[in-house]
Protein backbone atom coordinates (compact mmCIF):
# COMPACT_ATOMS: atom_id res chain seq x y z
CA UNK A 1 0.00 0.00 0.00
CA UNK A 2 1.45 3.30 -1.00
CA UNK A 3 -0.22 6.43 0.15
CA UNK A 4 0.19 10.02 -1.21
CA UNK A 5 1.19 11.54 2.24
CA UNK A 6 1.06 15.03 0.94
CA UNK A 7 -3.11 14.15 0.38
CA UNK A 8 -4.14 11.95 3.17
CA UNK A 9 -4.73 13.25 6.59
CA UNK A 10 -7.04 12.23 9.63
CA UNK A 11 -9.24 9.43 9.51
CA UNK A 12 -10.93 7.46 6.68
CA UNK A 13 -14.67 8.44 6.13
CA UNK A 14 -17.02 5.63 6.86
CA UNK A 15 -19.70 4.32 4.83
CA UNK A 16 -20.65 2.37 1.64
CA UNK A 17 -23.80 4.09 0.24
CA UNK A 18 -23.87 4.72 -3.55
CA UNK A 19 -25.80 7.82 -4.81
CA UNK A 20 -25.77 9.26 -8.36
CA UNK A 21 -23.02 8.22 -9.99
CA UNK A 22 -22.31 11.04 -12.15
CA UNK A 23 -24.17 14.13 -13.96
CA UNK A 24 -27.27 13.42 -16.34
CA UNK A 25 -26.23 12.60 -20.21
CA UNK A 26 -27.59 16.46 -21.33
CA UNK A 27 -25.04 17.75 -19.02
CA UNK A 28 -22.01 15.42 -20.07
CA UNK A 29 -23.11 15.82 -23.50
CA UNK A 30 -22.98 19.91 -22.98
CA UNK A 31 -19.45 19.35 -21.28
CA UNK A 32 -18.18 17.31 -24.10
CA UNK A 33 -19.12 19.59 -26.97
CA UNK A 34 -18.40 22.62 -25.08
CA UNK A 35 -14.86 21.56 -23.44
CA UNK A 36 -11.10 22.39 -25.41
CA UNK A 37 -9.84 18.53 -26.16
CA UNK A 38 -6.39 17.86 -25.63
CA UNK A 39 -3.66 18.55 -28.15
CA UNK A 40 -1.16 15.39 -29.41
CA UNK A 41 -4.50 13.42 -29.66
CA UNK A 42 -7.03 12.74 -32.73
CA UNK A 43 -9.63 9.88 -32.75
CA UNK A 44 -8.85 7.18 -34.89
CA UNK A 45 -12.12 4.88 -35.48
CA UNK A 46 -15.88 5.65 -34.19
CA UNK A 47 -18.27 2.82 -33.99
CA UNK A 48 -16.27 -0.12 -33.95
CA UNK A 49 -18.41 -3.22 -33.12
CA UNK A 50 -17.14 -5.62 -30.28
CA UNK A 51 -20.72 -7.10 -30.53
CA UNK A 52 -24.08 -7.11 -31.94
CA UNK A 53 -26.40 -5.01 -29.90
CA UNK A 54 -26.53 -1.39 -30.57
CA UNK A 55 -24.16 -0.63 -27.44
CA UNK A 56 -21.80 -3.31 -27.79
CA UNK A 57 -19.34 -0.29 -29.44
CA UNK A 58 -16.05 1.39 -28.46
CA UNK A 59 -14.22 4.78 -29.78
CA UNK A 60 -10.24 5.13 -30.45
CA UNK A 61 -8.01 7.87 -29.59
CA UNK A 62 -4.48 7.95 -30.31
CA UNK A 63 -1.26 10.40 -30.16
CA UNK A 64 -0.46 12.34 -32.66
CA UNK A 65 3.04 13.25 -31.09
CA UNK A 66 5.64 11.61 -29.30
CA UNK A 67 7.88 8.80 -30.06
CA UNK A 68 6.09 5.84 -30.89
CA UNK A 69 7.22 2.49 -29.01
CA UNK A 70 8.68 0.17 -31.52
CA UNK A 71 5.84 -2.45 -30.97
CA UNK A 72 3.26 0.53 -30.48
CA UNK A 73 1.33 2.16 -28.00
CA UNK A 74 -0.02 1.43 -24.72
CA UNK A 75 -3.31 0.55 -24.81
CA UNK A 76 -6.03 1.86 -22.12
CA UNK A 77 -9.97 0.68 -22.04
CA UNK A 78 -11.99 3.40 -20.20
CA UNK A 79 -15.06 2.95 -18.59
CA UNK A 80 -17.03 5.72 -17.90
CA UNK A 81 -19.31 5.83 -14.98
CA UNK A 82 -23.85 6.54 -14.83
CA UNK A 83 -24.95 4.29 -12.06
CA UNK A 84 -24.86 1.32 -14.76
CA UNK A 85 -28.03 2.86 -16.38
CA UNK A 86 -27.07 5.78 -18.26
CA UNK A 87 -23.94 7.56 -20.13
CA UNK A 88 -22.73 7.39 -23.72
CA UNK A 89 -19.00 7.24 -25.30
CA UNK A 90 -19.77 10.01 -27.34
CA UNK A 91 -20.11 11.68 -23.82
CA UNK A 92 -16.47 11.06 -23.24
CA UNK A 93 -14.81 12.03 -26.05
CA UNK A 94 -12.60 14.63 -23.72
CA UNK A 95 -10.99 11.84 -21.54
CA UNK A 96 -9.82 10.11 -24.59
CA UNK A 97 -7.73 12.66 -25.87
CA UNK A 98 -6.35 13.38 -22.08
CA UNK A 99 -5.32 10.32 -21.62
CA UNK A 100 -4.21 9.44 -25.71
CA UNK A 101 -2.16 12.96 -25.81
CA UNK A 102 -0.03 10.93 -22.60
CA UNK A 103 0.96 8.56 -24.92
CA UNK A 104 -1.55 5.80 -24.90
CA UNK A 105 -4.03 4.35 -27.54
CA UNK A 106 -6.91 4.58 -25.72
CA UNK A 107 -10.54 3.25 -26.05
CA UNK A 108 -13.77 4.31 -24.65
CA UNK A 109 -16.55 1.58 -24.77
CA UNK A 110 -19.89 1.71 -24.57
CA UNK A 111 -21.47 -1.27 -22.84
CA UNK A 112 -25.26 -2.09 -21.88
CA UNK A 113 -27.29 -0.61 -19.22
CA UNK A 114 -29.89 -1.35 -16.79
CA UNK A 115 -32.85 -2.10 -17.30
CA UNK A 116 -31.90 -3.56 -20.52
CA UNK A 117 -29.56 -5.62 -18.26
CA UNK A 118 -28.20 -6.36 -14.76
CA UNK A 119 -25.00 -8.16 -13.08
CA UNK A 120 -22.81 -9.98 -14.68
CA UNK A 121 -24.22 -8.89 -18.43
CA UNK A 122 -22.38 -5.26 -18.42
CA UNK A 123 -19.54 -7.09 -16.89
CA UNK A 124 -19.59 -10.26 -19.72
CA UNK A 125 -20.21 -6.48 -22.46
CA UNK A 126 -17.03 -5.34 -20.87
CA UNK A 127 -14.81 -8.75 -21.13
CA UNK A 128 -16.29 -9.07 -24.98
CA UNK A 129 -14.78 -5.09 -25.70
CA UNK A 130 -11.43 -5.80 -24.21
CA UNK A 131 -11.30 -8.87 -25.91
CA UNK A 132 -12.16 -7.46 -29.57
CA UNK A 133 -9.19 -4.94 -28.20
CA UNK A 134 -6.53 -7.15 -27.65
CA UNK A 135 -7.13 -8.37 -31.41
CA UNK A 136 -7.49 -5.36 -33.15
CA UNK A 137 -5.10 -2.64 -31.70
CA UNK A 138 -2.63 -2.67 -33.93
CA UNK A 139 -4.38 -1.47 -36.68
CA UNK A 140 -4.32 2.03 -34.72
CA UNK A 141 -0.89 1.60 -33.57
CA UNK A 142 -1.45 -0.29 -30.34
CA UNK A 143 0.43 -2.74 -28.34
CA UNK A 144 -2.07 -5.06 -26.77
CA UNK A 145 0.71 -6.74 -24.80
CA UNK A 146 0.57 -4.13 -23.16
CA UNK A 147 -3.11 -3.74 -21.64
CA UNK A 148 -4.52 -1.58 -19.26
CA UNK A 149 -7.83 -0.62 -17.97
CA UNK A 150 -9.13 2.43 -16.67
CA UNK A 151 -12.56 4.10 -15.29
CA UNK A 152 -14.45 6.24 -13.49
CA UNK A 153 -17.20 5.36 -10.59
CA UNK A 154 -19.25 2.87 -12.10
CA UNK A 155 -17.09 2.48 -14.76
CA UNK A 156 -14.01 2.02 -11.98
CA UNK A 157 -16.10 -0.82 -10.90
CA UNK A 158 -16.29 -2.11 -14.16
CA UNK A 159 -12.22 -1.79 -14.74
CA UNK A 160 -10.99 -2.91 -11.52
CA UNK A 161 -13.70 -6.13 -11.22
CA UNK A 162 -12.36 -7.23 -14.95
CA UNK A 163 -8.59 -7.08 -13.50
CA UNK A 164 -9.67 -9.13 -10.04
CA UNK A 165 -12.52 -11.83 -11.06
CA UNK A 166 -10.73 -14.24 -13.98
CA UNK A 167 -13.59 -15.45 -14.73
CA UNK A 168 -14.64 -12.72 -17.29
CA UNK A 169 -11.51 -12.82 -19.04
CA UNK A 170 -10.22 -16.00 -18.28
CA UNK A 171 -6.30 -15.88 -16.77
CA UNK A 172 -4.28 -16.83 -14.34
CA UNK A 173 -3.25 -13.68 -12.08
CA UNK A 174 0.11 -14.95 -11.65
CA UNK A 175 0.79 -16.74 -15.13
CA UNK A 176 -1.60 -15.21 -17.79
CA UNK A 177 -2.82 -12.22 -16.64
CA UNK A 178 -3.14 -9.57 -19.90
CA UNK A 179 -4.38 -6.36 -17.51
CA UNK A 180 -0.99 -5.02 -16.49
CA UNK A 181 -2.33 -2.21 -14.72
CA UNK A 182 -5.84 -1.10 -13.77
CA UNK A 183 -7.11 2.42 -12.89
CA UNK A 184 -10.12 3.37 -10.44
CA UNK A 185 -11.07 6.62 -10.38
CA UNK A 186 -14.07 7.19 -7.52
CA UNK A 187 -14.94 3.91 -7.89
CA UNK A 188 -17.33 1.27 -6.02
CA UNK A 189 -15.44 -1.63 -4.58
CA UNK A 190 -17.00 -2.58 -1.20
CA UNK A 191 -20.86 -1.62 -1.14
CA UNK A 192 -22.79 -4.70 0.21
CA UNK A 193 -25.45 -4.49 1.01
CA UNK A 194 -27.30 -2.56 -1.23
CA UNK A 195 -28.73 0.00 0.09
CA UNK A 196 -29.75 2.34 -3.16
CA UNK A 197 -32.15 1.94 -6.23
CA UNK A 198 -28.40 1.72 -8.76
CA UNK A 199 -27.35 -1.11 -6.25
CA UNK A 200 -30.47 -2.76 -5.88
CA UNK A 201 -31.18 -2.46 -9.66
CA UNK A 202 -28.29 -3.73 -11.33
CA UNK A 203 -27.01 -6.23 -8.17
CA UNK A 204 -30.35 -6.95 -6.36
CA UNK A 205 -30.79 -10.03 -8.04
CA UNK A 206 -27.83 -11.50 -8.45
CA UNK A 207 -27.96 -14.85 -5.93
CA UNK A 208 -24.65 -14.58 -4.55
CA UNK A 209 -24.19 -11.11 -3.80
CA UNK A 210 -20.85 -11.02 -2.12
CA UNK A 211 -19.39 -11.66 -5.21
CA UNK A 212 -20.41 -8.95 -6.94
CA UNK A 213 -17.66 -7.20 -4.85
CA UNK A 214 -14.36 -6.18 -6.01
CA UNK A 215 -12.75 -6.67 -2.48
CA UNK A 216 -13.91 -10.47 -2.54
CA UNK A 217 -12.12 -10.85 -5.28
CA UNK A 218 -8.78 -9.64 -4.21
CA UNK A 219 -5.70 -12.18 -5.23
CA UNK A 220 -2.31 -12.12 -5.26
CA UNK A 221 -1.84 -10.66 -9.37
CA UNK A 222 0.71 -9.46 -11.58
CA UNK A 223 -1.53 -6.58 -12.43
CA UNK A 224 -0.56 -3.03 -10.52
CA UNK A 225 -3.46 -0.85 -8.98
CA UNK A 226 -4.22 3.16 -9.00
CA UNK A 227 -7.07 4.11 -6.64
CA UNK A 228 -7.64 7.98 -6.61
CA UNK A 229 -10.43 8.88 -4.53
CA UNK A 230 -11.60 12.27 -2.34
CA UNK A 231 -12.28 12.38 1.39
CA UNK A 232 -15.25 14.73 0.10
CA UNK A 233 -16.82 12.21 -2.05
CA UNK A 234 -20.35 11.74 -0.48
CA UNK A 235 -21.68 9.69 -3.57
CA UNK A 236 -19.34 7.01 -3.24
CA UNK A 237 -17.32 7.05 0.18
CA UNK A 238 -13.62 6.66 0.41
CA UNK A 239 -13.83 3.49 2.24
CA UNK A 240 -14.40 1.58 -1.13
CA UNK A 241 -10.95 2.40 -2.02
CA UNK A 242 -9.70 2.13 1.09
CA UNK A 243 -10.74 -1.15 2.01
CA UNK A 244 -9.75 -3.09 -1.69
CA UNK A 245 -6.56 -0.61 -1.25
CA UNK A 246 -5.55 -2.64 2.29
CA UNK A 247 -7.24 -5.85 0.95
CA UNK A 248 -4.92 -5.92 -2.34
CA UNK A 249 -2.07 -5.00 -0.01
CA UNK A 250 -2.50 -7.83 2.44
CA UNK A 251 -2.64 -10.20 -0.54
CA UNK A 252 0.76 -8.68 -2.00
CA UNK A 253 -0.53 -7.43 -4.55
CA UNK A 254 0.75 -3.76 -5.75
CA UNK A 255 -1.72 -1.03 -4.89
CA UNK A 256 -1.44 2.73 -4.81
CA UNK A 257 -4.27 4.78 -2.97
CA UNK A 258 -3.96 8.50 -3.79
CA UNK A 259 -6.42 10.23 -1.47
CA UNK A 260 -7.75 13.93 -2.37
CA UNK A 261 -8.90 16.71 -0.18
CA UNK A 262 -12.31 18.37 -1.37
CA UNK A 263 -13.11 17.29 -4.59
CA UNK A 264 -16.84 15.85 -5.39
CA UNK A 265 -17.35 12.78 -7.38
CA UNK A 266 -17.55 14.34 -10.27
CA UNK A 267 -14.71 16.45 -9.62
CA UNK A 268 -12.26 13.55 -9.79
CA UNK A 269 -13.22 12.86 -13.78
CA UNK A 270 -13.55 16.05 -14.43
CA UNK A 271 -9.96 16.97 -13.23
CA UNK A 272 -8.98 15.17 -15.93
CA UNK A 273 -10.38 17.60 -18.41
CA UNK A 274 -8.64 20.68 -19.67
CA UNK A 275 -10.79 23.16 -17.88
CA UNK A 276 -10.77 21.67 -14.23
CA UNK A 277 -7.17 20.32 -14.60
CA UNK A 278 -6.27 23.13 -11.45
CA UNK A 279 -8.95 21.29 -9.35
CA UNK A 280 -6.30 18.45 -8.24
CA UNK A 281 -3.68 16.86 -9.84
CA UNK A 282 -5.74 13.06 -10.86
CA UNK A 283 -4.04 13.32 -14.32
CA UNK A 284 -0.58 13.98 -13.29
CA UNK A 285 -0.82 11.50 -10.50
CA UNK A 286 -2.04 9.06 -13.46
CA UNK A 287 0.31 9.83 -15.89
CA UNK A 288 3.82 9.14 -13.13
CA UNK A 289 1.44 5.99 -12.09
CA UNK A 290 1.70 4.64 -15.63
CA UNK A 291 4.90 5.90 -16.75
CA UNK A 292 6.19 4.12 -13.95
CA UNK A 293 4.00 1.01 -14.32
CA UNK A 294 2.98 0.54 -17.82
Amino acid sequence: MILNKRRLLGGLVIGSGLGLLLSGCSTLSAFNTLTPKDGGSRRVAQDVAYGDKARQSYDVYAPTSGTKPPKGWPVLVFFYGGNWDSGSKTDYAWMGRSLASLGYLVVVADYRLYPEVVFPDFMHDAASAVRHVQSSATKWGGDAARLGVMGHSAGAYIAIMLALDEQFLRFDPLASNPIRVAIGVSGPYDFYPFDVDATRNSFGTFPRPLETQPIQHATKSTTRFLLQHSRADTVCRLSNSANLDAALTKVGTSSQLIVYEGLSHSDCAAAYSIPFRGKGPLRADCAAFLKTNF
